[in-house]
């Protein structure tokens, strides 16, 4: 891999990990179509999403700074450990058919036509009043559940959990931004989680490979910080499920595509 690959994979992991079009569905093709394409696991990946968690980070920083301390600030923590938990007891089970799912084209074909489906009923949901310091661990416990399903790629995580939020009473701008926030735990899990068990593989790929990751999680970091902002919008403006019209036919494509043989 070179960086350049790097990069680019970088900047499509930014681009789809907060539209809710799956980041793991696209990337999982796009290294099918680099040649000899490798990596320790999905510890990669996992860097990738990293970069996209440090992009949540920077654009809730005043918020995050107010939180600390406050009363508000430790009952949202408490949701979001809440959420995460509920995600790892469904994700973690999973998680080894999940990671052989990434080599699986039919996999990633009948999950965005999922994704589609679930992305498509958003327009059905009108939220609620639900916010920052309404929402209860009944709701977080949901999204959480909801989140742990996106372990397959194909399925994206920010299109089940928005429509998890918005069906359980949450205000529409804060849906997508408790879906963003619910994100960053569990994939500093998962990265760290990565590093420890292949760590041994991290050394023989050495330096290039380190770098690669750098590279990569830069440039998913940078694109993230503007996709987010373009879904916050699309939620408040009740225009999120036009999305679906991406997923269903690209699907298909995937789907057709694979039973062709190519």
């Amino acid at each position: 891999m070179t960086l350049w690959q790097a990069a680019l994979l970088g900047v499509l992991q930014g681009l789809t990990e907060f539209l809710p079009v799956s980041s793991s569905g696209h990337l999982a093709l796009a290294q099918m179509l680099i040649p000899g394409f490798e990596q320790p696991g999905v510890v990669f990946d996992a860097t990738l999403h990293a970069g996209t968690a440090g992009a949540v980070v920077w654009f809730e920083r005043r918020s995050i700074l107010s939180w600390l301390g406050s009363s508000p600030g430790r009952r949202l923590l408490a949701l979001l450990v809440l959420g995460t938990i509920a995600t790892v007891v469904v994700a973690f089970p999973l998680r080894r058919v999940a990671v052989a799912a990434f080599s699986q084209p039919l996999w990633v074909g009948f999950g965005l036509l999922l994704t589609g489906v679930i992305v498509a009923t958003t327009r059905l949901l009108p939220g609620g009043s639900g916010d920052e310091s309404t929402t209860t661990w009944r709701q977080a416990l949901a999204i959480g559940l909801a989140q742990g399903m996106a372990v397959f790629p194909g399925l994206s995580r920010s299109g089940v959990t928005i429509a998890a939020s918005l069906g359980t009473g949450l205000d529409r701008g804060w849906a997508a931004r408790f879906s963003f926030l619910l994100s960053v735990p569990i994939i500093a899990v998962v990265t760290v989680g990565q590093i420890f068990e292949r760590k041994a593989e991290l050394v023989i790929a050495g330096n290039g490979f380190l770098i690669a990751c750098t590279v990569g999680a830069l440039a998913a970091g940078i694109t993230g910080y503007f996709a987010l902002q373009l879904v916050i919008k699309t939620v408040s403006s009740r225009i999120f499920h036009r999305f679906a019209w991406y997923c269903f036919p690209f699907g298909l494509l995937v789907l057709v595509l694979t039973w062709a043989g190519r």
